[in-house]
């Protein structure tokens, strides 16, 4: 195959799991709300999440989609609140709760290890704002462990779209039969990679069903299975 590059999604591939971490985030908000607005916590924490809907319905596959401090200043708009002084207060207290829940997986930091000592290229590939993710690696220990960082926010779309792939070759230097991607969601991470050419790995750490879909990709149950497959590769 001649391995040169190896894409990662962040959130629920290289640690575990978001889901578990935006739970606790808005809980974490919620009590937040109360103590500083004065206000319901459910009714804040119920605002964010009806905000957070609108921009998806909005502006599906875009960045934005991903800004807490935009569903901060909408809930707190639709409480009659301060959102300049307190939307940003609030992405704080959510974003530091989600940090302080992360897990990292078993195996990532070897499989990192042994993929720089055979010089090949790293990147965390994900749907999200360029700050967040950067903090996320930074928590989590791999900083220093990953070649580059691509968002959406950095390719203007979000996965399965082509531009964050694209934006990946180029700064790993290699073509898409020369890379291969593993994350969590088979719409976004395997569609988006495999329908330009790059390898897919498939972390299918939930069990869900194996999709109608032809194209040829690697499944994996947990991320251990993952890494063995890559070093199969080198």
């Amino acid at each position: 195959m001649g391995l040169k590059a190896v894409f990662f999604d962040l959130d629920d591939t290289l640690y575990s799991s978001f889901k578990a971490c935006d739970a606790y985030a808005l809980e974490q908000l919620a009590a937040w709300a109360e103590q500083t607005l004065g206000v319901a916590g459910t009714a804040f924490a119920d605002a964010f999440r009806t905000n957070r809907l609108r921009f998806a319905r909005q502006q599906p596959g875009m960045p934005p989609v991903h800004d807490r401090v935009l569903f901060a200043q909408g809930a707190l708009e639709r409480l009659g609140l301060n959102a300049v002084r307190y939307a940003r207060a609030a992405h704080r207290v959510y974003w530091e709760a989600v940090f302080s829940k992360m897990e990292l997986r078993p195996g990532v930091t070897e499989l990192l290890d042994d993929l720089r000592a055979a010089g090949i290229q790293t990147a965390v590939c994900t749907d999200m704002l360029a700050d967040i993710q950067m903090e996320k690696l930074e928590r989590l220990g791999l900083a220093d462990q990953i070649s580059y960082l691509v968002t959406s926010e950095e390719a203007g779309m979000d996965k399965p779209g082509a531009p964050i792939f694209w934006l990946a070759m180029h700064k790993c230097g290699c073509l898409p039969h020369e890379a291969v991607m593993v994350g969590d969601n088979f719409r976004h991470d395997i569609q988006g990679a495999t329908d330009l050419g790059i390898g897919g790995i498939w972390l299918n750490w939930t069990h869900l069903p194996r999709p109608e879909d032809e194209r040829d990709y690697f499944e994996a149950h947990s991320f251990e299975q993952a890494a063995a497959h890559i070093r199969s590769l080198l």
